[in-house]
């Protein structure tokens, strides 16, 4: 049923308990996983919440280093997992990379949070649900 799964990541404790999830359904499915990141364009909802720019040339070398150590614990699953790191607007480029990537389905966690946090992470999960072409599992995420 689900060859190609797209795993969202943030870098966050919150966003990495949909791992187990997205490694529990490949595995059944004899599926790959495509763990996808998204680096927020300068002036976005995103970084509107931290106040400030990114520093695109930073954020891809951390999401590399990070993305490695995530890649690795899925390796020792036993799953064939493929990354990559895209900038814009976070629930545009999750929705975008479906098409490109042939994804059968998305797994991203919730994050959780209250106020303005809520409201931008909350909106991506959204309109990621909302518009996205495939199935998405939302995994909600608890502190």
């Amino acid at each position: 049923m689900y060859k190609t799964i797209m795993l969202t990541l943030d870098r966050s404790g919150l966003a990495e308990q949909a791992i187990p999830h997205a490694v529990a359904l490949a595995k059944s499915f004899g599926a790959r996983l495509e763990v996808v990141s998204v680096v927020p364009l300068p002036g976005s909802e995103a970084t509107a919440v931290t106040g400030a720019d990114v520093d695109w040339e930073l954020e891809v070398a951390t999401y590399k280093e990070y993305l490695a150590g995530v890649m690795a614990r899925i390796a020792d699953e036993g799953v064939p997992a493929t990354q990559e790191i895209r900038r814009g607007n976070i629930a545009e480029e999750i929705i975008r990379h479906v098409d490109e990537a042939g994804v059968d389905l998305i797994v991203m966690s919730t994050h959780g949070r209250s106020g303005v946090g809520r409201w931008v992470y909350g909106s991506i999960a959204d309109r990621v649900l909302r518009y996205a072409p495939v199935p998405v599992l939302l995994v909600r995420a608890a502190e």
